[in-house]
C-alpha cells in the first residue's frame, strides 16, 4: 500500500451552462458541505446514506471535509460561485486497505449529466495509484443511476443483493 498522498489535479466542466471545477475537498469546505446536502432531495439523501437525513451535523460535514488524501479521498465540483454541487469519496477498508468503499452524491440539478461518472472516473484513477485494487459500494438496489455511473466508469461490478441493497465489489484493473 502506497503511503505518500498524490492530489488529484483539479479539473474544469460545464453542466446546465455553469462552469465548475472538480478539485480535492478542504477543510474549509464544511458549511458548503452542509449547504449542499441541505439542498438535496429527500430522495437523493435516501439513496446516498440510506435514510432520512435533513441536514449534516457539523460533526459529520467535519469528518467528510477532513481527508488525508491517501486513506481517505473526496473530490468536489464547485460552482464558480463557490457552492459545492457534487462530492465523491472513497475510504479504504481495513485490514490490508487493498479495497476502499466509494460514494458519490450528485445536486439534483446536476445529475443525469455525467458528474457522478466523472468523479468516480477520478477517484479511480487516484485509487489506482494508490494502490487501493477494488472499490466496494452499498447501493439500494432500485439505485440504476449510480450503478450507471459506475459502469460508464469502466468498473465491472460482482453484484449481490440484500433486503433491497445491492453489495458491488468492482476491481480497478
Amino acid at each position: 500500500m502506497m503511503m505518500t498522498s498524490r492530489k488529484p489535479a483539479p479539473s474544469s466542466l460545464v453542466v446546465n451552462g455553469v462552469p465548475l471545477t472538480i478539485r480535492p475537498i478542504a477543510g474549509e469546505d464544511t458549511v458548503r458541505l452542509m449547504t449542499l446536502h441541505a439542498g438535496l432531495s429527500e430522495r437523493t439523501v435516501y439513496q446516498r446514506f440510506f435514510g432520512v437525513l435533513p441536514q449534516l451535523s457539523v460533526g459529520q460535514a467535519e469528518r467528510f471535509t477532513h481527508v488525508d488524501g491517501v486513506d481517505r479521498v473526496a473530490l468536489v465540483a464547485e460552482a464558480a460561485a463557490g457552492h459545492l454541487v457534487a462530492v465523491g469519496r472513497y475510504d479504504r477498508l481495513p485490514p490490508d486497505g487493498h479495497a476502499a468503499e466509494i460514494a458519490v452524491v450528485v445536486a439534483d440539478d446536476y445529475q443525469h449529466h455525467g458528474l457522478g461518472t466523472l468523479l468516480v472516473t477520478m477517484l479511480r484513477s487516484h485509487a489506482h495509484a494508490a494502490g487501493v485494487t477494488e472499490f466496494v459500494a452499498e447501493v439500494l438496489s432500485d439505485n440504476r443511476d449510480m450503478q450507471d455511473a459506475f459502469a460508464r466508469a469502466g468498473l465491472v461490478s460482482r453484484t449481490t443483493h440484500d433486503h433491497g441493497v445491492a453489495h458491488l465489489v468492482m476491481p480497478l484493473s
